[in-house]
């Protein structure tokens, strides 16, 4: 079976596998296989343990998948820490060090060996999460694009509209945006739209509530930045009740972090959406 790799240079996107949905989420403090799709990736390790679990009440746990995230992962971590009960950090195989200084923030860290994509670690940390009888999980991204200050509007929409999917929704300024977001943007939020047969304001966001119950029996197929489509698709079809909240939009120096190429993914994301809604995939 093939391995997860390491990418031999920068923006080399690795032959990850996917996930089994037959496989049960275990997530134990040795290495073990974790089975993708009849194929195998080392197993996300927890490094550090879990607070005392409550029986009770809205329970979220934020994950951010980070790789090479060293000089935004800690600001993150501590900024996010007061709005949620637990912080986890899936550290995507990095070598500069992200794991040790998340987890010295104060953040649960998994660590992977080899970098596998930010689906697979979006996965793993959900199993983790169900594991430990969270109720939500809050996702974002670990180069500091999402503000932290935003995630008590994303809980208070949720508790207000009882929504299952709360989508962190940019506003698209075109004049402050590069020209390439703008566009990669606009046009997977109208596709998303047209395939879920209601408004969907940012399809591309990262930043999201997931009430973790209505993934229950969903398999999810995504390796790389198709997850949040496939996700929103997936819970729309199923009757999820999708809600939005504003957020910032920021950006360094006028460029975005993320590691998503705007035209090459967005291609990839609106294809596969096309499965996921008309094929089942």
């Amino acid at each position: 079976m093939e391995m997860c790799r390491s990418p031999a240079a920068e923006g080399e996107t690795p032959n990850c596998a996917r996930r089994d949905s037959r496989a049960p989420a275990v997530l134990t403090a040795s290495v073990v296989d974790r089975v993708i799709h009849s194929q195998q990736i080392p197993a996300f390790l927890p490094c550090a343990s879990l607070p005392t679990l409550e029986s009770s009440g809205m329970r979220t746990c934020a994950l951010i998948p980070a790789f090479n995230e060293v000089p935004y992962i800690a600001d993150v971590v501590k900024g996010t820490q007061p709005h949620v009960e637990q912080v986890v950090v899936i550290d995507d195989g990095s070598g500069d060090g992200t794991g040790q200084v998340a987890r010295a923030a104060g953040a649960t860290c998994l660590q992977s060996p080899t970098n596998c994509g930010k689906a697979s670690a979006l996965r793993a940390g959900i199993d983790f999460a169900r594991a430990q009888n969270f109720t939500h999980v809050l996702t974002l991204d670990g180069d500091g694009q999402h503000l932290p200050e935003d995630i008590p509007a994303m809980l208070r929409v949720a508790k207000e509209t009882g929504a299952d999917l709360v989508i962190g929704a940019r506003s698209f300024d075109r004049a402050s945006m590069p020209t390439a977001r703008y566009y990669s943007n606009t046009i997977g939020s109208r596709l998303a739209s047209s395939l879920v047969g209601r408004e969907i304001r940012d399809s591309q966001s990262g930043f999201r509530l997931i009430r973790l119950d209505k993934l229950r029996g969903t398999t999810l197929r995504s390796r790389y930045y198709e997850l949040e489509m496939e996700m929103l698709i997936k819970m729309a079809r199923s009757g999820c009740k999708i809600a939005h909240a504003p957020v910032s939009t920021i950006y360094h120096e006028g460029e975005a972090r993320s590691k998503m190429k705007p035209v090459r993914d967005t291609v990839r994301v609106c294809l596969w959406s096309l499965a996921f809604r008309f094929l089942g995939a």
